[in-house]
């Protein structure tokens, strides 16, 4: 839309304030403007369809700049002191705000003719009423106008003349038209060309303009040098006849100097050689400079230096240390690769101060713009010590005479701010790999009197600090012995597994088990109970049988061990501790007459409970104190503003565990929730962790930050994939079976994907959440069967048809078979096909109770029938063992592939002798054709578990193919 207009610009002069101020413009088209008409207010604006927030950030900058120069602007901005003013002539008689008035004049004037000049802006000077532009436009290449002194000595006194350069060209200031546009930095506009005054203030061209030049009588020639020359004679080049010369052309140091590059954003190295009085710059082609010295009173003479030969020495001295020539003569490393690190040149000079004073260079503190960097090189030294939970840091860092604490440098760490202020008003650079050296550290540290208290649970953030490491890790190593109490042999990495976690235990951090489905989760905590319950030895118990004799019996210790799963899985937990573990007590704190059951909870060794109980009855629960509190599935506490999250974090106990095959299903907030109940505060509040952690990573793809996030939470989870064991488990095949839709099918299903596309992908703004649900899910209805959308259709299905003959094959060949879908619906047209053809199954939904699935799946694990077992999504994802099913199938593919690899898991796990099949049914050319490409292309997400009734950013962005042709 912008492109479509041009912004103009008129300077006139304004009497009052005395100095030029600009007016912008709006004209229509982007051919050569000839006319003036519309003033940039913002009515223009809205008029021709603009707003200023939208405009381009150079083209918002000039306008402000204009509107902040506006008369009236500016009497409201300063008439605020002066209640009486009526006018700007009125505030111009109180010299501060005179003072205050000049230097926001030069500010926004500065801006402006700078962003002129750089975008290249039309400008024009006194347009006059008829806004003629095409007769007043002023010229704005980039130019520089240099100015030329010289001073001719006779008897009479001096006479002095200044001239001006422009590229190369002399002209005398007299000689052409020139306008004062500002003093300091001085603007000029001459014969209707804009540039810049080199070096000196344009108040001091105005004698120049009327005359040649100016005659100093001689007895003012001392005054007039004593205060003219200091000011202009190392910047400009001073002609002289009549003088005495004294030439100087030895090198008496040459100093390295930072220079910024803007377009690289970086500094380079610049080289200064001082030849005693004058500092020559080596990237500028400028050979000789002279200046008037009036030492001896009415003999001034002068003073030329000249550039040496010498000089060549020291640029090849800094290349042979590796330095390049960039360009004009700069210095740096290789310009070539992307420069990540502004300071990388500075931090060069620094680092190698002592080698290149050797070579004879001069390094003092370094100059970068307003600030100075000091060149002095830092010594680090830390300590540590140890009390209760806390580590007690002391680093301490020694920069020349000057000793900081590190504490005081924690907010520039945080913020990545290099430069740090020192007390005598210089910086420090901070190196840049402290940055990712300290990050941790300056994250999770708490500062008491100088010193930095470290949570033991985060000792990873002290990896990356050498001096401090060696010291820190506080997990223990375990010693395991396998236990005849345990009644199964472990598998080498189940062993390893119940080390990890009886470290932890030893060391009273938690921990979280996240290995894959199937691997054995269940058995490796029942085995590390043993092992704890056996460190605990044994308690002595008298018991009173009558007056005379007391009986004493010894016992083991009760373990007190508070199981919490999901409800479906609590029959499961308490056979398996039953067949591995049979001498634990153990009770299941469930149903409506579990309140009798408390008296027991002190002296057993395994109380299994569900979620939803514990959030119910917390206020009875959070009374007592367990040795050890263990999460099954813990994903089930990963919303932290659940009320199951919270009653959880109120049951006292010292031990944690969390056990999940999914512990990061939908997000990182999941993983702050299980990280904050296995050891809280170890990822801090979780506002901390959305800023630090959350953010920088889903949203910024910042891969720093996630390797900093992986290191800090490594010690507390351990994961083992089924690959990692593949050699225990039997090998698993998988394929897809593409099914033609009935063709009365696929009619219907077009009708309805137009109208999908037209709803979905045609509507102002984004549709709705609930409206992409409910389109998408009828889609994938009809994909799989008609009668799903209309339960009267008498189309038939192309996919039903194809699973039917598929279990026939599979019944025929007396193989077991366990067949997910996600709808309910679905299995009932499979179940009732069982029923007609007086086939036996078993079958899992949401409806089936507990107890009613324990038998589901004891009949088809120890009977030779049922050989095929329906089981929908929501019931069976978790916690089922069904190591006789050979084949597993899909009906229909959910959004999210680790859902189907929880499904695959319940029949590809340890106990599994059978080589597992798993075959998916989709339909072609829907929209469940559509999910599988994009899961296959890695474009929804890949670890988490969705709900059905969740959509996801991927889905949504990917619509358009979806509903694709």
């Amino acid at each position: 839309m912008e492109n479509l207009f041009q912004f103009c610009f008129d300077i006139s002069f304004d009497k009052n304030l005395n100095v030029y101020l600009p007016t912008a413009y709006i004209v229509e088209g982007i051919d050569e403007i000839k006319y003036l008409n519309k003033k940039a207010s913002n009515d223009v604006l809205e008029s021709f369809g603009l707003v200023f927030e939208n405009l381009n950030p150079n083209t918002k900058k000039i306008l402000t700049a204009c509107d902040s120069l506006k008369p009236e602007f500016i009497f409201k901005k300063f008439s605020a002191k002066i209640k009486s003013a009526k006018s700007i002539a009125d505030l111009q008689k109180d010299s501060k705000i005179e003072f205050a008035i000049r230097q926001h004049l030069k500010f926004h004037l500065t801006s402006f003719y700078s962003l002129i000049v750089q975008k290249q802006f039309p400008l024009s000077l006194n347009i006059g009423p008829e806004k003629d532009f095409y007769r007043s436009k002023v010229s704005v290449e980039a130019l520089e106008f240099e100015p030329q002194i010289h001073f001719d000595k006779h008897a009479e006194g001096i006479t002095y003349t200044l001239s001006l350069k422009e590229n190369e060209t002399t002209f005398l200031p007299m000689n052409k038209n020139v306008e004062i546009l500002l003093d300091e930095p001085g603007w000029l506009i001459i014969d209707k060309k804009l540039g810049k005054l080199k070096e000196l203030n344009a108040k001091k061209l105005t004698p120049f303009l009327k005359k040649k030049s100016i005659e100093i009588p001689s007895k003012l020639v001392d005054n007039y040098f004593k205060s003219f020359i200091p000011e202009i004679a190392k910047k400009i080049d001073i002609e002289a006849d009549g003088f005495e010369i004294e030439l100087r052309d030895q090198i008496i140091s040459c100093t390295i100097q930072p220079v910024y590059d803007f377009f690289k954003n970086c500094y380079y190295l610049n080289l200064y050689f001082d030849y005693d009085g004058y500092s020559f710059d080596v990237s500028k082609t400028k050979k000789t400079h002279s200046f008037v010295d009036f030492a001896i009173a009415n003999e001034p003479k002068i003073i030329q230096f000249k550039r040496s030969a010498v000089e060549v020495l020291y640029t090849k001295k800094l290349e042979e240390i590796g330095l390049i020539k960039i360009k004009n003569e700069l210095f740096g490393l290789n310009p070539e690769t992307e420069i990540e690190d502004p300071y990388l040149n500075i931090q060069l000079i620094i680092d190698h101060k002592e080698d290149l004073e050797n070579l004879g260079f001069t390094i003092e503190n370094l100059k970068l713009e307003s600030k100075e960097i000091v060149a002095e090189n830092h010594i680090v030294t830390a300590s540590q010590s140890t009390r209760e939970d806390w580590f007690d840091i002391k680093i301490i860092i020694t920069i020349g005479n000057y000793t900081i604490n590190f504490s005081e440098i924690i907010p520039n760490i945080k913020s990545k701010e290099r430069l740090f202020l020192l007390p005598d008003g210089n910086y420090f650079l901070i190196p840049l790999e402290w940055f990712s050296k300290y990050s941790s550290l300056a994250k999770f540290a708490k500062t008491e009197n100088g010193n930095l208290l470290l949570r033991k649970s985060n000792f990873t953030a002290l990896d990356t600090i050498p001096e401090l490491k060696n010291d820190a890790n506080p997990v223990q190593e375990a010693e395991y012995v396998a236990s005849d109490l345990v009644k199964a042999t472990l598998r080498p990495y189940q062993v390893e597994g119940v080390k990890w976690l009886l470290g932890h235990f030893n060391s009273n951090l938690g921990a979280c088990l996240a290995d894959d489905m199937g691997l054995g989760k269940t058995l490796q905590t029942l085995s590390v109970l043993v092992a704890v319950q056996e460190q605990l030895g044994f308690k002595t118990k008298t018991t009173n049988f009558d007056l005379f004799a007391n009986e004493t019996t010894i016992e083991r210790e009760p373990l007190k061990t508070l199981i919490v799963l999901p409800s479906s899985l609590i029959f499961n937990w308490y056979n398996e501790a039953g067949k591995f573990t049979p001498h634990f007590s153990r009770i299941q704190y469930v149903g409506n007459d579990r309140k009798q059951l408390t008296s027991r909870l002190e002296s057993s060794d395994l109380i299994f409970t569900s979620y939803s109980i514990i959030h119910r009855d917390i206020s009875i629960l959070e009374k007592y104190n367990f040795r050890y509190l263990i999460l099954d599935e813990s994903q089930y506490i990963k919303n932290k503003n659940s009320k199951i999250f919270k009653a959880i974090n109120k049951i006292n106990t010292i031990h944690k565990i969390a056990l999940s095959g999914t512990p990061i299903e939908n997000s990182l907030d999941d993983l702050w929730s299980q990280m904050e109940f296995i050891n809280p505060d170890i990822l801090g509040s979780y506002n901390f962790f959305a800023e630090n952690f959350k953010i920088p990573i889903e949203k910024k793809q910042n891969e720093e930050v996630l390797n900093e996030l992986k290191n800090l939470i490594q010690p507390y989870i351990l994961r083992r994939t089924k690959e990692q064991v593949l050699k225990d488990l039997p090998e698993l095949t998988e394929q897809i079976y593409y099914c033609e839709m009935d063709p009365e099918q696929e009619k219907l299903y077009e009708q309805e994907k137009s109208k999908a596309r037209n709803f979905l992908l045609k509507t102002d703004g984004s549709p709705d959440k609930i409206s992409i649900i409910n389109t998408l899910m009828k889609l994938r209805q009809l994909s799989n069967h008609p009668k799903m959308v209309d339960q009267d259709s008498d189309i038939d299905s192309g996919k039903y048809i194809a699973v039917t003959n598929y279990l026939e094959s599979l019944v025929k060949g007396k193989q077991k078979a366990i067949i997910f879908s996600s709808f309910v619906t679905n299995l009932s047209f499979y179940t009732n096909w069982c029923k007609e053809n007086k086939i036996s199954y078993c079958e899992i939904t949401g409806e089936t109770p507990a107890n009613k699935r324990e038998q589901e799946v004891k009949r088809f694990q120890e009977k030779e029938e049922p050989l095929l077992f329906f089981i929908s999504l929501k019931a069976g994802g978790v916690g089922l063992n069904i190591t006789k099913a050979s084949y597993v199938l899909f009906l229909d593919p959910w959004w999210n592939p680790f859902a189907e690899k929880q499904g695959v898991g319940r029949a590809h796990r340890i106990g599994q002798m059978n080589k597992v099949n798993v075959i998916r049914f989709i339909s072609k050319n829907t929209v469940e054709e559509k999910i599988i490409n994009l899961q296959e292309n890695k474009k929804l997400l890949s670890d988490s578990l969705l709900e059905e009734s969740f959509i996801n950013e991927e889905i949504e962005s990917n619509l358009e193919y979806i509903l694709g042709s």
